[in-house]
Order: structure tokens, then sequence, then C-alpha cells
């Protein structure tokens, strides 16, 4: 959901001392293949032929935590190795300084089906965690990735006694299957207990905070409306939240630990990257000045400061919709096509609506409905804005049959209105609730 790009699913390091490594051994590479203490490397294990580098430059190892772990906190790990491969595979252990052969350390949680957990005794981790007979984990690929870059979690040790922990990484890059010539690359990563992570604090940009920009990009937010924060070191990965995050149907507070606070209250979060994240704003915030703070495994950004309102309502209106200097609405027929001048956007398929025509148009931001809905909650119930709501389509008000929430989305309102009795041409489309307008200079093309 940034200021060019609006998605709507269905409707349109340090030394640390964890061996991470990246080779192309189908199936994963055998248990103790990181070059850790008391382990081998892949090519000793006899899964490829090839050459070994200790430390290597082209390896790298992106962490949350800066040099510290937060003891009991999951964190990600992100392994990049820069190679010329066609075949990339990695194995890593989490060891403790006191003990680098057997002390295991923490829990390893693949991110996806390209990555496994094995025990030292080859076999896969069960639920319950490796047997004590064989207590050392390892994570590794499970087939061979033509992408170089492999990511997961790690639960480092409950308590600060633990001391620190070694993470080691071997990554092996391949120009075909084993056991051909591959190179190994060694890593390995140092990590401190802490209280805090010790990564880069996040900063918000001034005036980086505003409602989400395809639906106008006001100054002022509201409760359950989108928001977009900009700034910098906000996070290590890009992602938008998934089925997995969600619980009992609620949006998460937490992405890959980023977690955004509003006047106080946990946001919850919509999508994270290192230059910007999208949330949705809390209930029961402030009809006044309020601030928004960003916190990560590098501590929590200074606070800026945003307009607070009950209602902050929005159209959606995008950047891509702009031709000729005008903005127009998105609006779509109920077969799904799109509502406007034939030929407004090249590639897109357009059909000019006459009075009479239903059309679909979608909008954040206006606040409370009957019956109230959390926010960030998925909408289960049929919602009414009431009788304050209203729209304009030019010199004419429009019926609308249905103004409320969208079923089964998060935050989106919808509007199902009856195109009325306007002449030819561009049409000004604007929708007030409680006296409160949404954004000045949205189009919609109709015709007789």
């Amino acid at each position: 959901m940034n200021r060019n790009r609006w998605i709507l699913t269905g409707k349109f390091a340090a030394i640390l001392s964890v061996p991470f490594m990246l080779w192309a051994y189908n199936s994963g590479a055998p248990q103790r293949s990181t070059g850790a203490p008391g382990d081998q490397t892949c090519i000793q294990s006899g899964c490829h032929v090839g050459t070994r580098t200790n430390d290597s430059p082209n390896l790298e190892i992106l962490w949350e935590g800066g040099s510290n772990y937060q003891p009991g906190i999951k964190q990600k790990f992100t392994v990049r190795i820069t190679d010329t491969a066609v075949r990339y595979g990695m194995q890593a252990t989490a060891r403790l300084e006191s003990s680098t052969i057997n002390g295991q350390a923490g829990k390893f949680t693949p991110m996806s089906s390209a990555m496994y957990v094995i025990c030292d005794n080859g076999q896969d981790r069960p639920a319950i965690g490796c047997p004590p007979a064989a207590p050392v984990e390892f994570i590794t690929h499970s087939e061979p990735n033509r992408i170089n870059t492999f990511t997961f979690e790690w639960t480092p040790p409950a308590s600060q006694a633990a001391g620190a922990v070694i993470i080691y990484v071997a990554a092996n890059a391949s120009n075909g299957p084993a056991p051909n010539g591959a190179k190994i690359h060694l890593k390995s990563l140092r990590l401190q207990p802490g209280a805090g992570g010790g990564g880069i604090k996040p900063t918000i940009s001034q005036g980086g905070v505003v409602q989400v920009g395809n639906f106008g990009a006001g100054t002022k937010i509201s409760a359950g409306t989108y928001m977009e924060i900009f700034g910098k070191d906000l996070s290590l990965t890009t992602r938008s939240w998934g089925g997995g995050d969600f619980s009992n149907g609620a949006a998460p507070t937490n992405i890959d630990n980023v977690q955004v606070k509003v006047d106080g209250k946990p946001a919850f979060v919509n999508f994270i990257s290192p230059g910007q994240v999208n949330v949705v704003v809390p209930d029961a915030i402030a009809e006044a000045p309020v601030q928004v703070t960003v916190t990560t495994a590098g501590g929590t950004s200074d606070p800026i400061t945003v307009t607070g309102a009950k209602r902050s309502p929005g159209i959606l209106a995008p950047p891509g919709f702009i031709v000729g200097g005008r903005q127009y609405v998105v609006a779509q027929f109920a077969d799904g096509t799109f509502a406007g001048k034939i030929g407004l956007i090249n590639g897109v398929t357009f059909k000019t609506p006459r009075p009479g025509d239903r059309l679909v148009i979608y909008g954040v931001g206006f606040g409370p409905t009957t019956p109230a809905v959390p926010a960030g909650n998925i909408v289960t119930v049929s919602t009414d804005l009431g009788s304050s709501f209203s729209i304009q389509v030019g010199s004419a008000p429009a019926a609308a049959e249905f103004k409320g929430l969208s079923p089964n989305f998060v935050g989106l309102y919808q509007f199902n209105l009856v195109v009325p009795n306007v002449q030819a041409g561009d049409q000004e489309i604007v929708m007030t609730i409680d006296g409160v307008k949404t954004q000045s200079g949205v189009f919609l093309t109709t015709a007789n």
C-alpha cells in the first residue's frame, strides 16, 4: 500500500557464532555440516567437491538484533550469498559459547517449505524438540534454491544466564548437482544477551505519517483507517500480513518484530519494509494531536505527531488514475469493469456509466458503523454508516444502496451507488459523513 500501489486481495552483521550455510545439496546437507566446533563442512562430509572460504566476505548474515539477543524473543535471520552460481543451499546452528560442540542455544523456525530443522541424529526435529541424546539442531535447505537468499527465525534462550551465543553458518554456491564443484562459504556471529536488541533505531521522517496515499493521503487519521509511515530502518524485511498472522479474526500488532503505537495504543501492522510501514489505526485514539512511534529490535523511534479525528474519509483514487492532470475515482460495475471514459487508461477495460447504472466504490476512514466492528478485525456482519452519510455526483445527489464496511476485509468501506441523472462529462464525486467530506478534485465520467 505505497503511494503508487494499492492491492485489494480478491477484489481487484557482527560476528556471532551461528553457522549458516548455503549449498546445493539435494534434500539438505547432513547434520553437522556448518563448520562449527565438532562439525565438518559440506566438502568433508561428501556433499560436494570444491573450495572452502572461512569468514567469507561473500556471505552476509543479516539479523534484527545487532550484537545482542533478547532472551526468549523470536527474531529473524536472513542469509545471503554473493556468487556466480545456479544453485544455493545453507545450514546453520546456534551454540552456547560455553559449550560450542554440544551446547544447543535456542530454537530455529523455518519460514517456508524450502527449509527444515534436523537434530544431531539426522532425524527431523520432533514437535517437542530434539532428544537429549542428540540435542543440537540444524536448520537447512530442503531442496536446491535458485535464489541466493534464505530467511528463517530463531528464538534465543529464555534466560540471560545462558550467556553469549554463537551462530555458525555455512553456505554453498554450486553450478551443478552434488557432488559437482561448489564454493563453501563460512561465517559466524557472536551474540550477547541484552535487555534491548542493539540494532539500528528506526526513524520516522518529518511529515511521514499520513492516511493511505491512494485514498487521498489526508493529514488526519481516525480509528480503523489505514495509515502510512515513511522513514528509514523501519524493518529488516518486506512483506504484508498473511492469514497466519491473524488470530480469531484480529489482525496482528507485531510482524517480524515491527510494532507501531498510535496515541500509546498498539496499531495493527499491515505492511513492513525498511522505508515504509502501513498500519490500521487502533480504536479510542484522541480527537486531537496524537503521537506515532515505530518499535523494532533496534529500539523505538522518536515520536511524530499527527492529528486524530472521529472520521477521516477518503475514496479510492490512486495516482494511476490521474490522466491529463485530472484525478479519477476507481469505480466498478458488478462484473468488475471499470467505470469511466472508454480508453481512459491503456490496458484497462472501461465502460462509461449512465444514469441508473449501479457502481461500487471503496473508501477508508469513514468511522463508526452500526453495528460497531472493532478496528483491526475482519468484517463478518452487515454494517451501515447511518443517515449522516451522503454522495454527490456532479450537481445531483446519488442513492447509496449499501454504505458500510466491506465484508471479509479489514477497515475497507464499500459503497454501492446508483448514478443520478446528470449531464454527460466529468462529474466531481464527493462523499460526506457527519459533515466531513472526502478529498476534493476526484472525478467520474458519465454518459447520457
